[in-house]
């Protein structure tokens, strides 16, 4: 019997065994087993619990959660824990309690034991520790010198710090003295499931990312680019010098044709922006593979750098450069936070080679075309014997722009700026931001606040967010507002370019709310996400398979786009990260938004 209603539920629900198997957290043999009765479970075991979990997980994605009850004959109504005990006493009907096909011996009692729970994400692995050795956020802030709400952000899984970083290094070493000081050594080595004896801060350190399930470290370093941008404004200034002050006279007169190692390459460099600043340059095209430590590894040499380059842009002259697509992803966000003021300005194209680097050569070249151009192409690993040539010459010029061009060819944009507020591409996406979004407003709500400039811009929105569905997977991981907040009028909608600032009533977000349960039970690829904190105030994150553009929630014209394959995965991983750590089923989750909307 309970083969055949397996079957029976697998057809009817159109599932294929990979899929639930996937879900349930099990390799799909063991569908396969069950599906061909050489294997019957007990009623209450595991196995079963993982199949029903996976069952019922799929009919939640298909939006069928009603097409499941129906069949089974269970109240749609219900909790998920209720309507999954009802697919497994659906399942076992008729059939007798054993482990065995056939057979007939009466059950024994088991003793019923609390399952021990399970950590899979460092959120959750830190909240547990903290817990045990009765650690507040104030108190762990404190002790490692971080914000208690960065402290409260780890604590939700909202956040996570880079694997390996002084961060967490800090964290496991404050935790691990706090368990010794309060005499929990024994009980945080059974929660870690480690002998006593092999329990230090490394054992705890490498627990809090055991697993493979905490976020893996190019995801952390790409949160890490959010969270700069989430402190960004357009008014930030670094204490740099007047260009003037920046060149010495027998740097900027010089006329040498050759340059040696980095402090070499340094001198060049100052040379070349000095006179492209002097001379109101046109036009800067920039490529280099070697490692950045010649702009970076010298504090002195980066602020008179970044003075040049600025007064270049303010000037008007444009800047095209090229990145590689090998750089580590830490180097590549590095890059991309120094240069973040010059992309703002709007005078930076930004490019990703799309070629594999050479692994044996390095190549550098910095033209002014028609002026000046430093090149060098020499073996990895020899900068402080490389030769940079700098050259004048108009015919060298033209060769190099050439070459450049050649380059451009096979190069991808890699920042789009402003970003676009609407993807066009064929991907599911992820949005993750601080509120509710307009797009998923209703159209009396709109109206309610009374702003024509709201409603064009609903409208298109709207329209995206429906085509989008028809072919694909929208997910949202939004913060719900606080009843604080929201009854003092504090609440903004989502801030859009070109309308006012606008504050939600409590009847208008209760409207909101009701219209996210309408679409999510209204269209199946369409998932909602409660987050307990919100991991950026100030920014909206939009991530595809192509794409990830981050947006100011405050200033949207502060706002770019990312399209490097390794960001863009870098950044799914972080969604990823963040949706399985807050999944929630339709039922519960239109009951949440229901408790809310009282």
């Amino acid at each position: 019997m309970f083969t055949m209603r397996l079957n029976e539920l697998f057809q009817y629900l159109e599932a294929k065994n990979g899929q639930v198997a996937k879900l349930a957290g099990f390799d799909r043999t063991n569908i396969s087993r069950l599906r061909s009765s050489d294997r019957i479970p007990k009623k209450k075991s595991p196995t079963i619990q993982k199949l029903v979990t996976g069952l019922y997980m799929y009919a939640d994605n298909r939006n069928e959660l009603n097409r499941l009850c129906e069949y089974i004959g269970a109240d749609p109504d219900g909790s998920a824990d209720e309507i999954m005990d009802n697919v497994r006493e659906w399942l076992y009907e008729g059939e007798p309690e054993t482990g065995k096909k056939n057979d007939t011996s009466l059950p024994r009692p088991q003793k019923t034991q609390k399952p021990k729970p399970v950590y899979r994400f460092f959120g959750e692995r830190l909240d547990a520790v903290m817990k045990l050795t009765d650690f507040s956020n104030a108190r762990l802030s404190y002790a490692i010198h971080m914000d208690t709400s960065m402290v409260s952000r780890f604590r939700t899984g909202v956040r996570t710090p880079v694997p390996g970083s002084n961060v967490t290094n800090r964290i496991s070493s404050v935790l691990y003295e706090r368990a010794d000081a309060s005499g929990k050594l024994g009980p945080l080595a059974r929660l870690m499931n480690v002998p006593d004896g092999m329990l230090d801060e490394d054992a705890l350190h490498d627990w809090l990312y055991d697993d493979g399930q905490s976020q893996d470290r190019d995801a952390g370093i790409a949160e890490s680019l959010l969270g700069i941008f989430d402190s960004f404004s357009s008014e930030t200034r670094l204490p740099i010098p007047a260009p003037e002050e920046t060149v010495c006279t027998d740097i900027a007169k010089s006329t040498q044709t050759e340059y040696f190692g980095s402090e070499g390459l340094r001198k060049a460099v100052l040379r070349f922006l000095f006179a492209a600043w002097s001379e109101k340059a046109e036009l800067l095209l920039l490529y280099s593979d070697e490692n950045q430590e010649w702009l970076t590894g010298d504090r002195d040499f980066l602020m008179r750098w970044a003075s040049l380059m600025s007064a270049c842009v303010k000037n008007g002259t444009r800047i095209r450069i090229i990145h590689n697509v090998d750089r580590d992803l830490s180097e590549m966000t590095d890059a991309i936070r120094s240069w973040l003021p010059l992309y703002m300005s709007g005078m930076v194209e930004s490019w990703y080679s799309t070629r594999t680097r050479n692994p044996r050569f390095s190549h550098t070249i910095f033209l002014c075309p028609g002026k000046a151009c430093i090149e060098s192409f020499h073996p990895v690993g020899t900068n402080a014997q490389a030769v940079y040539h700098y050259y004048v010459d108009r015919k060298i010029l033209e060769v190099c722009r050439s070459g450049f061009d050649s380059m451009l060819e096979t190069s991808g944009p890699l920042l789009k700026i402003p970003a676009s507020i609407i993807y066009k591409g064929d991907s599911d996406i992820t949005i993750i931001q601080n509120g509710l979004s307009v797009a998923t407003m209703s159209e009396e709500l709109v109206r309610s606040f009374n702003e024509p400039s709201l409603y064009e811009e609903w409208k298109a929105l709207q329209d995206a967010l429906l085509f989008r569905l028809k072919k694909a997977r929208v997910n949202e991981c939004v913060t719900l507002a606080d009843d604080e907040d929201l009854f003092s009028g504090k609440v903004r909608i989502e801030q859009l370019f070109g309308v006012r600032e606008l504050f939600y009533t409590p009847e208008q977000y209760a409207m909101h709310l009701r219209n996210i349960i309408r679409l999510s039970e209204t269209y199946a690829g369409y998932r909602f996400y409660a987050l307990p904190e919100t991991p950026f105030p100030n920014v909206k994150l939009m991530v595809a398979d192509d794409t990830a553009c981050i947006i100011h929630a405050k200033r949207p014209e502060l706002s770019f786009g990312l399209n490097h394959p390794l960001v863009c995965r870098a950044y799914r991983s972080y969604a990823e990260s963040l949706m399985e750590q807050h999944r929630m089923d339709r039922n519960t989750l239109r009951k949440m938004l229901e408790r809310k909307c009282v």
